[in-house]
Parts: C-alpha cells; sequence; structure tokens
C-alpha cells in the first residue's frame, strides 16, 4: 500500500452548494474581525442549520468514494474530533505561527512513526471560491487551486506541501478540514494507536498556534518562536539527521586518519 504521495483531488455534487454558501457565510459573520487565521472545531458547534450542513459535508459520499478509489481494500472511517473549519489566513501577509499554515511543511510530524500501513488522511474542501490561492505539492510536481465544493486530500504526515498567492482585499476564503483513518485489511491493530497520536497532536498543536498567531506578549513571542524552531525541526528531520550522519562519518575518518598518521611517526 502506497502510503506517500497520497493526494486526490474531486468534487462534491453541485446539490452540495447550498450547504457551503451557508458555511461560508456562517463562517463570515463569526470570524470577519479575526486578522490571523482562525480554527474552530466542529464538534464544539453548536446544533443549528449550520451544524446540520458541517455534518453532510463531511460524511460526504463523493469524499468517501474518493478515498476508498484511491485505497482500495481499505476500511475508511471518519476521525470527527479533528475536524475544523478554517477561516484561512493569507498566505502572502501571514506572520507568527500562521507562517507554518503556509510555508511547505508537513501537517504532522510523525511519517517515522510506525503505523502498519494506516494512514491518517485529512481532506480539505472549499467552501467559497479559492482561485487566487495555489496549494502546492512539490515532490508531486502538483499545483491546485480550489473553487466551491473542490477538494484534496493528503496523507496527513507524508505528503509535502506549501500554500502561495494571496486573498484579495475584500475577500475571504474558508475551508473545511476533514479527517479520516484508512486502515488496510489486516491492520485493524494499528487503527486505535494512528488514531490516538495523529489527534492528539492535532489538538495540541492547534492550540498552541492560537496562543502565538499574534504574540500580544513575551511569553506569548516565546510561543510563536518555539512552534517556529519546533515546525522548521520536524520538517527537516531526515535533513538535520543525514546532516549529523555525514558529520559523524567525517569526523570518524579525520580521527581515524590521524591516528594513522600518528602511529606511523612513533615508528
Amino acid at each position: 500500500m502506497q502510503e506517500a504521495f497520497a493526494v486526490i483531488s474531486g468534487a462534491v455534487q453541485s446539490n452540495s452548494a447550498t450547504d457551503l454558501d451557508l458555511i461560508s457565510q456562517v463562517a463570515k459573520d463569526r470570524y470577519a474581525s479575526y486578522k490571523t487565521a482562525h480554527h474552530e472545531w466542529i464538534n464544539a458547534v453548536e446544533s443549528s442549520e449550520y451544524r446540520s450542513a458541517l455534518e453532510r459535508i463531511r460524511h460526504h459520499s463523493d469524499i468517501l468514494e474518493a478515498i476508498k478509489v484511491r485505497f482500495p481494500d481499505s476500511q475508511v472511517t471518519n476521525v470527527t474530533e479533528a475536524d475544523e473549519i478554517y477561516w484561512a489566513v493569507s498566505p502572502k501577509g501571514a506572520v507568527g505561527s500562521d507562517r507554518s499554515l503556509v510555508d511547505c511543511h508537513y501537517d504532522s510530524p510523525f511519517a517515522w512513526a510506525p503505523t502498519g500501513g494506516a494512514i491518517f488522511y485529512r481532506v480539505i474542501i472549499a467552501c467559497n471560491e479559492n482561485n487566487t490561492v495555489t496549494t502546492v505539492f512539490p515532490a508531486e510536481d502538483k499545483r491546485v487551486k480550489m473553487t466551491q465544493r473542490d477538494f484534496h486530500g493528503l496523507d496527513y504526515n507524508k505528503d509535502w506541501h506549501c500554500v502561495e498567492g494571496s486573498i484579495p482585499e475584500g475577500r475571504y476564503r474558508v475551508l473545511l478540514k476533514m479527517h479520516y483513518l484508512i486502515v488496510p485489511n489486516g491492520s485493524e491493530v494499528w487503527a486505535p494507536f494512528v488514531r490516538w497520536i495523529n489527534v492528539l497532536w492535532t489538538v495540541l498543536s492547534r492550540e498552541t498556534m492560537r496562543m502565538s498567531a499574534d504574540p500580544q506578549n513575551i511569553f506569548e513571542s516565546f510561543v510563536a518562536g518555539l512552534v517556529t524552531v519546533c515546525r522548521v525541526f520536524f520538517n527537516y528531520f531526515y535533513w538535520f539527521f543525514a546532516s549529523f550522519v555525514i558529520l559523524v562519518m567525517i569526523c570518524y575518518g579525520l580521527v581515524n586518519r590521524s591516528s594513522v598518521l600518528l602511529s606511523g611517526r612513533k615508528r
């Protein structure tokens, strides 16, 4: 089963436009005052037509079928405790920890973790027009622009991506971040661990980023800096590790050569 480079693209049926219009408008009414990115947990939204629209989209058969086509012979289940409404920040003007949402990154640092082939999968759904912002997947040479109803999905831990462009003045961008657990037949024992570790990361990282998106004091500035350092480390872990190994090899070679030279002189 291929775990990396797992991007899918598609669109939900046109009859979903009414739900997406409602979600987009309510999000604008609630979040327009935010000058930084803002996320709201869907499970925390009160019972309302807004919540009902969110539920219909998160369980949409078009999304589930697209995942199943990409990952046959697997069980696909919703991970609703990680689902969010995202009031997007303009990539061009992102500051603080908001930069980690647009600079090239992995969504989670657990690419190294054993999963038995199980995948924690994120699907991004456009609630309104998004044609001035592009999501780039460099490893696949894939660029994605989204209009209302479009969605694309990625391996939460292994698909490296960046966000480019800008949101013009007076416009806004509302996305849904939905999550699914993909478990190959025979790997069911891994499902609880993969779900737990990724949901925990999503919740902890989101709350930390919420605090540090627009630092107002020394502590929040420290947290913002820490978020940036951790993100760089997680994103470039393999580069750091490879560099460390090469450095150790060079040092070992130099020490070994010096020992040989010294022993030769003694003779």
